[in-house]
């Protein structure tokens, strides 16, 4: 459902709203307005683990970068974020300590995503 955009919302609102709304993820189209996007039904929770641990299985034993979940938020260069339902962002791409900046988005594209497409999705959307 897009929401929008009544005032700017920095990234620092953003995460905060997600903080305190965790069955909901919120992501942020380049003009502003909010996205959320409520819980999903069990096979595509089935299917988003499913896809991620292959992911990461693969990326892990091939040492090739690293792999986030729907969880971790990226901050596009248009300012959207987005929260795929797993990312996998190749070596030495990453800003050198991201993994010390626990309570902001990635500002990087990744460059693999999936996303698993329920019946409530539309594709246009997606």
């Amino acid at each position: 459902m897009v929401h929008p955009a009544f005032t700017e919302i920095t990234d620092e609102e953003l995460m905060q709203m997600s903080s305190k709304n965790p069955e909901l993820r919120f992501e942020r189209n380049a003009d502003g307005s909010l996205v959320t996007m409520p819980p999903v039904g069990g096979i595509s929770s089935n299917r988003e683990i499913k896809a991620g641990a292959y992911l990461l299985i693969h990326v892990e034993q091939n040492d090739l970068g690293e792999v986030f979940s729907s969880s971790g938020g990226f901050r596009l260069p248009n300012t959207a974020v987005r929260s795929p339902d797993a990312a996998f962002v190749a070596k030495g791409r990453l800003f050198e300590d991201w993994d010390q900046q626990e309570d902001k988005f990635i500002s990087v594209v990744p460059d693999f995503v999936i996303e698993i497409r329920s019946k409530s999705d539309s594709l246009e959307g997606l």
